[in-house]
Formats: C-alpha cells, sequence, structure tokens
C-alpha cells in the first residue's frame, strides 16, 4: 500500500457518529462511561461528552429544560428528538408526541422507549406529518435553525405545521455569556467576520465514524426575536438561567 493509500485509509469514515454512540449506552441501560461523542469544531477545539447525559430523567435536566416540558400542550412535535428523553416525559404528562430526527441510531433508541419518530429534518417537514399546538426544540436545538440565513425560513416551515396560536419552546446557550476564552475568541472572530457571535460549525465523531460538517446556531435572545421579524412567530417570554435560555415564541 502506498503513502497516500495510507493516508486515505487513515480518514475518518462518514456514518451515524451520534447514533451509534447512542446505541452502545443504550444497551449498556445508560450507564455512564460507556460511549462518548467527540464534537468537533471549525476552529479545531474538541468536546467529549459522554452521552449517557441524553437518556437520564427531567430531575437531572437544568430548569430551562424542564420547564420547556412543563408549558408543552396539545399535539407536540419534538425535533431533533435524539434518544427520546423530552419525549418520554411529555408521555408520561399524557401529551401525544411525534419525534423528528435524522440520526439512525437516535431514533432506534426513542422506538425502543415506544416514541414514535419520523426520520428527517425540519427541511423535509411534510404536510402528512400534521399540525401541532407545541413545538420543542428543546437540548439546545435553536442551533437546528443553523445559521442567520437559514433560520427563518426554517422558522417558517416549522410555522406551516402549527396549529392557530401553537407555541414554539426552544431552548439555547446565549454564546455571549460562555466563559471559556476559546468561545470567547471564537465569538470576536465570528463578530469580526460580520458574523453572529454564536454561530458555529461543527462535525460529531464517534471512534473512526464522523458525521458531515453542519451549521449551528447560538443566538441570544436578542438576536433570536431579529430572525423572528420576517415569520408568523412572535416571542412570548424569554426564561434565563445563566446562560441558558427558554424562548417561547407564539403564532401570530
Amino acid at each position: 500500500m502506498s503513502q497516500q493509500d495510507l493516508s486515505v485509509a487513515a480518514g475518518p469514515v462518514p456514518g451515524d457518529a451520534f447514533g451509534q454512540a447512542l446505541l452502545k449506552a443504550w444497551r449498556a441501560d445508560g450507564a455512564p462511561g460507556v460511549a462518548y461523542e467527540v464534537i468537533e469544531r471549525d476552529d479545531g477545539m474538541v468536546t467529549v461528552n459522554d452521552v449517557a447525559k441524553y437518556l437520564v430523567p427531567a430531575p437531572e435536566w437544568n430548569p430551562v429544560e424542564r420547564l420547556a416540558c412543563e408549558r408543552a400542550h396539545g399535539r407536540v412535535l419534538d425535533v431533533g428528538c435524539g434518544p427520546g428523553r423530552h419525549a418520554v416525559q411529555l408521555m408520561t404528562q399524557g401529551l401525544m408526541v411525534i419525534g423528528l430526527e435524522p440520526s439512525p441510531g437516535a431514533a432506534a433508541v426513542a422506538r425502543a422507549r415506544d416514541v414514535t419518530v419520523v426520520e428527517g429534518t425540519v427541511r423535509g417537514l411534510e404536510a402528512e406529518i400534521g399540525t401541532f399546538d407545541t413545538i420543542l426544540l428543546g437540548g439546545q436545538n435553536i442551533g437546528l435553525l443553523e445559521n442567520p440565513e437559514s433560520a427563518p425560513g426554517l422558522l417558517r416551515k416549522l410555522a406551516g405545521r402549527g396549529r392557530s396560536g401553537a407555541s414554539l419552546l426552544g431552548v439555547s446557550m446565549d454564546f455571549a455569556k460562555m466563559r471559556n476564552p476559546v468561545h470567547r475568541d471564537y465569538a470576536e472572530r465570528n463578530r469580526s467576520a460580520g458574523r453572529l457571535a454564536g454561530q458555529q460549525r461543527f462535525r460529531v465523531r464517534d471512534g473512526r465514524l464522523a458525521t458531515p460538517w453542519f451549521d449551528y446556531l447560538m443566538p441570544s435572545p436578542a438576536e433570536l426575536e431579529a430572525l423572528c421579524v420576517d415569520t408568523p412567530w412572535r416571542v412570548h417570554e424569554f426564561v434565563t438561567d445563566g446562560p441558558h435560555y427558554l424562548a417561547h415564541l407564539r403564532l401570530d
């Protein structure tokens, strides 16, 4: 094998890294220390998370995550439902929940927990999924709005699946409030380039597996409100807990 062949063989393999890590944790009954997601950002920063955190019950979540579920009502679309931690909690509250999840592995775990899951993304939402009283973007999933250019269109897409008076309950972090100096440097480079401070690009790794690179947005509450201007959503309330916040939006 040539040196070039060795170099190619040593690269990451495209695949469902997040889902495979979750499947390992699920098979170990959610025990910590079994499986990890490695999050690689485009500035070279690497973060390692024990994926068991995605399987813990509501009492172990931060306050804004719990509040999001407490405010949910009616028929719920859980966007980026992962292994179903929010969906399972909502189901115990007697709510009808549909999960939307692009990772086949994560969707498999959610289904093993009796969650109804549609595999896909917001961009692919079809009318057949029906309409909803609550659209949940838990677990910092406001990030799935991707970037300032994509966010209004994705918000309009979600509005199209909302019933009259529907709520969007989204959780995020205000990137400008994060104290890590590496995050602060990243935010400053973003601002210098005319981008929002919390506009990021990631991929997820598990062993040799790697997802495609994707955009992930952590706007401030004021920035999120501005992104809603040309959409049917209007801010009802922001609830903050340090850098974490819950955005409660309502359809006009």
